[in-house]
């Protein structure tokens, strides 16, 4: 399972270092795309089982600023302390010609742009809702 958290972030990561970031930016880029899609995906949620539910909104400025440092920390724990991320993605560069790779790899593809539509959508109906009432 956390191999799988690696190689989500992993796609992004290539992808900034491909356009030659430096390792430290394209790892920044990578955690920060994925706190705000999940983030965003939260609160998605949030909107919409309270809307079913008649209840007030549960993410306020509060939940919000406790998911930014816990997310913060919990990345910092896994990716930054000791620049474990190089080591992971050195690894996994090399076996970046393997077929086993180039699956995982083009599962976490789905993945990330799956988070992301699946986002839009549910922005595009919550704005639908909002302006429509």
């Amino acid at each position: 399972m956390i191999d799988f958290y690696y190689i989500t972030h992993y796609i992004v990561y290539r992808y900034y270092r491909r356009h030659k970031e430096s390792y430290t930016m394209s790892m920044l880029y990578a955690c920060g795309l994925h706190m705000i899609l999940s983030f965003t995906l939260i609160g998605n949620i949030d909107y919409f089982v309270c809307l079913l539910l008649g209840t007030p909104l549960r993410v306020d400025k509060l939940v919000a600023w406790g998911y930014i440092v816990f997310w913060v920390i919990f990345e910092y724990m896994i990716f930054f302390r000791n620049d474990i991320y190089r080591e992971i993605f050195d690894e996994y560069n090399k076996q970046s010609n393997t077929q086993e790779m180039k699956s995982k790899c083009k599962k976490a593809k789905i993945f990330n742009f799956s988070l992301l539509a699946i986002n839009l959508l549910l922005l595009i109906i919550a704005d639908y809702l909002n302006h429509h009432k």
